[in-house]
């Protein structure tokens, strides 16, 4: 039951993302809510679970908008993993904490992104990379603390639901 309920929030992540995106666009730059979205549930339930939320977030983008069926599925698990691995003893309450983990879970991305594309397609080049990197990576640290929150009372909600249903 949870997986269909962080499904559903994934496909209206990614549909919010791809239709009113332009809205929330500054410059060059939108958010990426799915992303964000996936380091917040790595941050809270851990790197298994970051992980698998980033495969299953990454696949369904790639299906909705991708050039190659996959490649954001990696990029975005291999995220979810080493943000929920690396924060996994760490104490999570301030705000502080979870701006500077979605701040350096974004450049992480994208240096993980970058890579493989470099690998992938070689003409691919650094000079439009670093400037947008480091204004998305900003702009999540933005949403991330309200996406953290949500997450956290949903979560807080589910339990309550399946102690009390189950």
């Amino acid at each position: 039951m949870r997986l269909f309920i962080y499904l559903m929030i994934v496909t209206l992540l990614i549909i919010v993302q791809s239709t009113l995106g332009v809205l929330f666009k500054i410059g060059s730059v939108k958010p990426d809510f799915v992303l964000t979205f996936v380091m917040c549930v790595a941050l809270i339930k851990g790197e298994n679970l970051g992980a698998a939320y980033g495969l299953i977030s990454g696949l369904i983008e790639d299906i909705v908008y991708g050039k190659f069926l996959g490649f954001s599925a990696l990029v975005k698990f291999l995220t979810g993993y080493i943000v929920g691995y690396g924060t996994r003893d760490l104490f999570k309450g301030p705000i502080m904490f979870t701006i500077g983990f979605v701040f350096a879970g974004t450049l992480l991305y994208n240096l993980i992104f970058f890579m493989t594309a470099l690998v992938l397609t070689p003409e691919y080049k650094i000079g439009f990379f670093v400037p947008v990197v480091v204004y998305s990576a900003l702009y999540n640290a933005v949403i991330g603390p309200v996406m953290y929150s949500a997450i956290l009372r949903l979560e807080k909600f589910l339990d309550y639901y399946f102690a009390i249903k189950y």
